[in-house]
């Protein structure tokens, strides 16, 4: 970027703040510049106004409300009316001595509002404002910054998607990402608006982009420890709306770990039969959705349900939890109980000590029972509505057992019993149904077939 202009303080317009939609404005502008290396600061915005206006057909109305871009009142003279506006900004026109909201310098700031920034209020309730200032007081960098934030965001259903991290290294790739696949669009002649997600729901979105650090560069940010926040909003019109949609690093470090080679294709299978969009089912053999009507059918491949809405991303994301849906799946299909206890454990903060006691009674009642007895088991574990009837199975048929067969190791402990395994009143659930997952791969390894009644539906 030339410097031609004395009034900007150039650091300031990449230079991290901790907003993020200021800081994706910023790293976008980085990314637009170095395109464009030859153009000034005006001359840049300028280029930015040609896309919105010329190529997009100031269709920022989800962004900005009757801006210099969106304002029919300006129609025709978008182009004249924008440079003018910003041209004041670098002369510093109608700014005055002050704090700017987002960076908290001493500068000269600007009244800004909905036309200008996202979702900061209007600039007609002066009683909005600190002070009743005629608007939210920001540097003409914020500003500037601001102008470039749709080059680094996407559409969601209707909406908008701003991508950012915790950490500023992975905010600036996914905004730098983006503002290139824009350009991209824009050189191929196909773009005639921000681009659009592939996903169909916030939750699978931030899934799909926590796997271009996790997969596709996975060297570049395998030792950093981050969060990912989707912000999806709209400032159109009378009814702008913000949700936003995290995905916590422990998460996040949990989906890493699932990745990894041992366990990638457990965890994938498990997490591909969640997926929904409308009736279309999952035939797990063809490892695809077919979706039927009267007339046709309709297959997707692993390319095109991964955008689908998933009942398992959005428990994660909820901080629900996903233990009944392993348990439903690896009564059919084989799963590696590794990722059931890396779950429990880092996840829903079971202790390591409770883990280990249950797999050691899963091996005691495979050991111990022939088919049939192994199948009346897993029947009455299904069976169970209260934690009392766990207790009375564990001291029946695991502590009394044990005791009647001669075995000089004792299985469960007082202390197992108390802090282990029912350390409180609703744990229970969690050690009946992971004693069941427990069971069932134990039968998987061993190739080993019971008749367990699939269809019961456990009681809860």
């Amino acid at each position: 970027m030339k410097k031609t202009y004395n009034t900007i303080d150039y650091e300031w317009l990449t230079r991290p703040t901790g907003d993020p939609f200021v800081d994706a404005g910023g790293y976008a502008l980085d990314e637009f510049a170095n395109h464009f290396p030859e153009l000034d600061i005006l001359e840049l915005i300028m280029k930015a106004t040609d896309i919105y206006v010329d190529r997009w057909d100031r269709n920022l109305y989800s962004f900005f409300l009757n801006s210099t871009i969106t304002n029919p009142h300006f129609s025709g003279r978008n182009k004249i009316v924008n440079k003018d506006y910003f041209v004041s900004l670098l002369k510093n026109e109608g700014g005055s001595k002050g704090i700017c909201r987002i960076t908290g310098r001493n500068t000269i700031v600007f009244p800004c509002g909905r036309n200008n920034t996202v979702l900061s209020g209007s600039m007609k309730y002066s009683n909005f404002h600190h002070c009743f200032q005629a608007g939210i007081m920001l540097s003409k960098e914020v500003i500037i910054r601001f102008f470039f934030l749709p080059l680094s965001c996407e559409q969601l259903d209707g909406r908008i998607s701003l991508i950012s991290s915790s950490n500023p290294k992975i905010s600036e790739f996914f905004a730098k990402r983006l503002c290139v696949q824009n350009l991209q669009d824009l050189a191929k002649n196909v773009s005639r608006s921000i681009i659009k997600a592939k996903s169909y729901a916030p939750g699978t979105s931030l899934f799909r982009f926590a796997d271009m650090i996790v997969n596709d560069r996975e060297e570049q940010f395998q030792d950093i420890d981050a969060s990912l926040d989707l912000y999806y909003f709209t400032n159109y019109a009378t009814k702008p709306d913000l949700s936003i949609y995290k995905l916590p690093f422990i998460i996040l470090r949990f989906y890493r770990f699932v990745q990894k080679s041992i366990y990638a294709d457990d965890w994938n299978s498990f997490v591909s039969a969640h997926y929904t969009l409308g009736k279309a089912k999952y035939v797990r053999d063809k490892e695809e959705y077919i979706l039927q009507d009267k007339e046709s059918e309709t297959a997707f491949s692993l390319e095109e349900f991964k955008y689908w809405r998933n009942s398992i991303y959005e428990k994660l994301l909820n901080e629900g939890s996903i233990l009944e849906d392993m348990l439903s799946f690896i009564r059919e299909h084989s799963f590696n109980f590794n990722i059931v206890r890396t779950y429990q454990i880092k996840i829903r903060h079971m202790k390591k000590e409770t883990i280990d006691k249950i797999e050691q009674m899963a091996d005691f009642i495979i050991s111990t029972n022939d088919t049939k007895g192994v199948s009346k088991i897993i029947k009455e574990l299904d069976s169970f509505t209260k934690s009392v009837d766990l207790r009375r199975f564990v001291i029946k048929d695991i502590v009394r057992k044990n005791y009647e067969e001669g075995n000089e190791d004792t299985i469960v402990t007082v202390n197992d019993y108390v802090n282990y395994l029912f350390p409180d009143i609703n744990s229970w659930k969690d050690t009946r149904d992971i004693l069941l997952i427990a069971i069932y791969e134990r039968l998987h390894k061993m190739k080993m077939h019971v008749a367990t009644n699939d269809a019961i539906n456990i009681q809860k």
